[in-house]
């Protein structure tokens, strides 16, 4: 009969490879949203690439994880900020 024990952190992030898998989703959503982007607003030649870049760009800052929070993303602060009562004092 084998032992078995609890794992030491339960909330412990899914890593595949070597980033976590939230990250991928993250700036993976970016970038399906400049897809969709450029396929609702036909833009021309180079402009495309450029909103690629962006999205991209806006989709790693919301991976980041701030000073203030650093086990929660940009993505989940912001969230919060917009979703808090804004009758009542939260110190972020």
């Amino acid at each position: 009969m084998s032992v078995y024990r609890n794992p030491k952190n339960t909330k412990q992030e899914v890593k595949l490879w070597f980033a976590p898998l939230m990250d991928f989703g993250i700036v993976g959503g970016c970038v399906f949203l400049a897809m969709t982007l450029n396929n609702i607003l036909m833009l021309p030649s180079v402009l495309p690439v450029i909103l690629y870049i962006l999205f991209g760009l806006l989709g790693l800052f919301l991976c980041i994880r701030p000073a203030q929070h650093p086990i929660d993303r940009k993505a989940k602060v912001l969230y919060h900020i917009l979703k808090r009562d804004r009758n009542r004092y939260h110190p972020l």
